[in-house]
């Protein structure tokens, strides 16, 4: 079980499975030492007790334990196109981790694992040599942290002190870490690098208390993004997902107006813009846990594969808060599907 207690940002897991190719890295060691109190299994592959059968990725989630596996190749994968490149066309997204802390209902890990449970993958220089061989041929785009929380996680398995100094010495790779944390310690002890992106995943007050289990405030988020900005991080406001509905729609523009009356506009790089999609394999299987969710209830339409709002929909709200986006910044530094 792992439960966040009061003083910030420190978890405790009751369990804490390890693959034996595992147990002689650094960070394993660390968390050994660091969670002493837990009780550790040692495992032969953490798919195993990841991929068991019957589990319930809700139920779960409130009981999570903690993996500490060695991962295979692939290190990094092409991006797929529901994602946003920001104008890239070599993008890629790596994943330390697999799952995340928060518990979002909207979340597409749902229908992606069969478990809650969090994998941390120890063996990070191979993640390095495989990402250093990519870029070698050409500039590539990063997203970090898709998959994951990497700064909510930084209490636990610190990823980001671990890679600094890689990703400061590939100044042809560009790399974003998306975030809902208020967790600052990572902007307080590293010194900003061009090639590190923040992107704070931001969302009105409602949104975030109807669908953002476990989540931090709208006010502790921008708290967190001043904390970067005033440290001269690049930042990116992610807009993403984006609702639409009779019971949503009135919150989007005082939402729009409070953020830019707290944050300066002309202090973040850019934004990025998505209203909520999903697979239709991850969103059926989603379906059947969150049988209770009305979001999983709505008519969308599919496209490709993909199930979102109809695409006029989609241009008539997008039009609709254009209007009040455009009214701090840029028209071309806002980056949509």
């Amino acid at each position: 079980m792992s439960r966040l207690s009061k003083d910030s940002n420190k978890y405790f897991f009751d369990s804490i499975y390890i693959e034996e190719d595992a147990l002689n890295y650094p960070i394993t060691k660390n968390i050994i030492e660091k969670y002493n109190a837990s009780n550790f299994i040692v495992i032969k592959h953490y798919k195993d007790v990841f991929n068991r059968l019957n589990q319930n990725f809700s139920v779960q989630k409130q009981n999570q334990s903690l993996i500490l596996a060695v991962k295979n190749k692939p290190f990094i994968y092409r991006g797929p196109d529901v994602c946003q490149n920001f104008g890239y066309s070599n993008f890629y997204y790596t994943s330390f981790l697999l799952n995340c802390i928060f518990d979002c209902e909207y979340c597409y890990l749902q229908g992606m694992y069969p478990s809650s449970n969090i994998v941390a993958f120890v063996n990070i220089e191979d993640f390095k040599s495989e990402i250093k061989h990519t870029v070698s041929k050409e500039t590539a785009f990063l997203a970090a942290s898709y998959d994951t929380d990497l700064i909510a996680f930084h209490s636990i398995i610190p990823y980001m002190d671990y890679f600094y100094d890689f990703f400061k010495d590939l100044p042809n790779l560009l790399v974003e870490v998306r975030t809902k944390s208020a967790n600052d310690i990572f902007y307080k002890t590293h010194k900003p690098i061009d090639n590190i992106i923040i992107a704070f995943t931001l969302s009105p007050h409602e949104i975030i208390k109807k669908y953002e289990k476990h989540t931090p405030s709208l006010d502790v988020r921008i708290k967190a993004v001043k904390a970067a900005i005033s440290r001269g991080f690049k930042v990116r406001i992610c807009l993403d997902p984006i609702f639409i509905g009779d019971d949503v729609d009135s919150f989007y523009e005082p939402f729009y107006n409070y953020l830019f009356s707290q944050i300066n506009p002309d202090d973040i790089l850019d934004i990025g813009y998505g209203f909520f999609r999903m697979s239709k394999d991850f969103f059926k299987r989603i379906e059947k846990i969150r049988f209770d969710s009305l979001l999983f209830c709505e008519n969308y339409s599919l496209k490709d594969d993909v199930l979102s709002y109809p695409d006029n929909l989609q241009e008539k709200i997008m039009e609709k808060h254009y209007k009040i986006l455009t009214k701090y910044v840029d028209r071309n530094k806002i980056f949509s599907l």
